[in-house]
């Protein structure tokens, strides 16, 4: 009845990290969901593993005394000597918004506060304590947009500074996933969902949530802009098209 923290090989799937574990336990049964083993488990004879991916939460933050800080080593720290991890399980309260279901769409929010911070001399650090906290649809949308726009910021850095050879597909893909976002409307759904009218006057208590979000959608418009330059000038001519879409 442990928990651990591990982090994988340089770019292994879960699913490969899955069998790797399960070779190293040949007795035990794979649980397939991260939700909390009930007692029969806990106080059962028999071996279980429980795996599934967290995210990790870094200290670092975007204070303006950092601005001045390339955003290479920022990267570094936002995965590195880390010691809190979270993973969301997604919920709706009440029923389901059928017209926008981003504006019933809650997140169960789980975090994982570890002995030591990772990684160390181990790949595996012990889980201290988990903290749960719900996440409101709108603090769920400030938090989606804003990872979006720090993930923007690390390719597009990457880029900059000629990290990826020549090969310009993954900012190619995450510029077009985010202004061309075809798969669930992207921020077009969160300004459906909460610039409304209607659910600013019944939400008066959101006012400065609202314009946080407003402010993220701004900030990220602006790095989708550094983003296209750098693009135009590394884009090879047979995805010109592509491009000029954007």
């Amino acid at each position: 009845n442990k928990e651990f923290v591990c982090r994988g090989y340089d770019y292994e799937r879960l699913e490969d990290f899955q069998q790797r574990m399960l070779g190293e336990f040949p007795q035990a049964i794979a649980m397939q969901h991260p939700n909390q083993p009930d007692d029969t488990i806990l106080q059962s004879d028999a071996q279980y593993l429980q795996i599934y991916a967290v995210t990790p939460v870094s200290d670092i933050s975007d204070a303006p005394q950092l601005e001045r800080v390339p955003e290479r080593i920022k990267s570094f720290y936002r995965i590195n000597n880390v010691h809190r991890f979270h993973y969301d399980r997604p919920f709706h309260k009440g029923s389901k918004d059928r017209e926008n279901e981003f504006r019933s769409l809650w997140i169960e929010r789980t975090t994982l506060i570890l002995s030591r911070p990772l990684p160390g001399i181990s790949r595996w650090a012990e889980v201290e304590r988990r903290e749960v906290v719900e996440v409101s649809p709108l603090e769920n949308a400030i938090y989606v947009v804003e990872n979006k726009t720090q993930e923007l910021r690390t390719l597009i850095s990457q880029y900059q500074h000629r990290q990826h050879h020549g090969n310009i597909n993954p900012l190619s893909m995450c510029l077009n996933g985010v202004i061309d976002a075809a798969v669930n409307g992207g921020i077009a759904r969160y300004q459906e969902a909460f610039f409304d009218k209607e659910y600013i006057s019944s939400h008066p208590e959101d006012t400065e949530k609202v314009t946080q979000l407003k402010n993220q959608m701004q900030e990220q418009v602006h790095i989708l802009g550094v983003g296209l330059a750098v693009h135009e000038k590394l884009v090879h001519p047979e995805m010109r098209p592509l491009h000029k879409k954007l």
